[in-house]
Parts: C-alpha cells; sequence; structure tokens
C-alpha cells in the first residue's frame, strides 16, 4: 500500500490538495446562513461550534457527518459559489443533503470540490489539522503529502492500512 493513502468511496468527483481542517458534525445551515443573509459570507458563524469563526476557505474539511435539513446543502453550495467553502470534502458518512451541494457545484457551476467517505483506516483517527491532503473524488482516495506541515520522510509514521 502506498505511503500515507487512505482508500473508501468517491462521491463527487474531482481532484484538490489543501490543508486538513479536522471538525465535529457541522450544521451548515447554522453556520452560513447569518452571513448569506447579512451579505457577508465568509466564516462559520454557529456559535456552539468549535469552528466558529473559522473558514473553511482552501482547507479540507474532515468531519463524521452533517447536521440538519435540507437547508444545510444549499448554505454549502452558496458557500462554494462565493469561494468561501471547502475545496474538498472527506467524511464518515455523506449523506445527500450534505452531498447535494459539491454535486450542484459540479453539474450546474463547473466548480469540482471532490467528496470521499467509508475510508479505512479511520479519517478521524489518522488525519490531524494542518496535514496536508490530496483528494481524489474520482477514485475515493485520499493521500497524506504532509503530516501538520512537515513533507512525509522517514522520521514522520506514515499511515498505516491493514
Amino acid at each position: 500500500m502506498a505511503h500515507g493513502v487512505l482508500r473508501g468511496r468517491g462521491c463527487s468527483g474531482g481532484i484538490a490538495t489543501g490543508e486538513a481542517l479536522v471538525s465535529s458534525p457541522i450544521n451548515f445551515f447554522a453556520s452560513y446562513m447569518p452571513g448569506i443573509l447579512r451579505g457577508e459570507l465568509s466564516v462559520l458563524e454557529d456559535r456552539r461550534h468549535e469552528l466558529c469563526g473559522k473558514s473553511l476557505k482552501g482547507k479540507v474539511l474532515v468531519f463524521p457527518f452533517s447536521i440538519g435539513s435540507l437547508a444545510g446543502g444549499v448554505s454549502l453550495l452558496e458557500a462554494i459559489l462565493r469561494g468561501v467553502g471547502p475545496k474538498a470534502i472527506i467524511a464518515t458518512r455523506i449523506d445527500g443533503v450534505l452531498l447535494s451541494a459539491p454535486v450542484f457545484a459540479r453539474v450546474f457551476f463547473g466548480i469540482e470540490v471532490p467528496v470521499v467517505d467509508q475510508l479505512t483506516p479511520d479519517p478521524l483517527k489518522t488525519i490531524r489539522t494542518g496535514d496536508l491532503l490530496k483528494v481524489d473524488g474520482d477514485r475515493g482516495i485520499v493521500e497524506r503529502i504532509s503530516v501538520d506541515g512537515h513533507r512525509n520522510s522517514p522520521s514522520i509514521e506514515p499511515l498505516r492500512v491493514p
């Protein structure tokens, strides 16, 4: 198995490289709707979430799943269209609501946001915020290029796939 590779299911195609941002479940409606309504969408605004005040722009979002209803998918789509959404999404479990945003972005606007889920090993146990990742949504593969800002080298332990 290749050094630092996780394999799973590709849900939305494309390839993106970016810094990982590991999170608990996110309610995209609660996080983005206040900014959408004010016309100042840039950061997550759900005060109950640990990423409140942070931007997903250019990040590879690594999280278990989304919380909420269809409005969450619409809110995430708006963030993607305005250029402040994640560059790629890695989740334990993708649902139709979450997946609707990257799929609509690709089909209707030509914006690719790769989405991968059901990875082995578990990305929430092996990926840390700051790791540089390459996400291939067509093949369902995530490659860890560097660990918390340090290029993979013999001194950095690679991901182990059973």
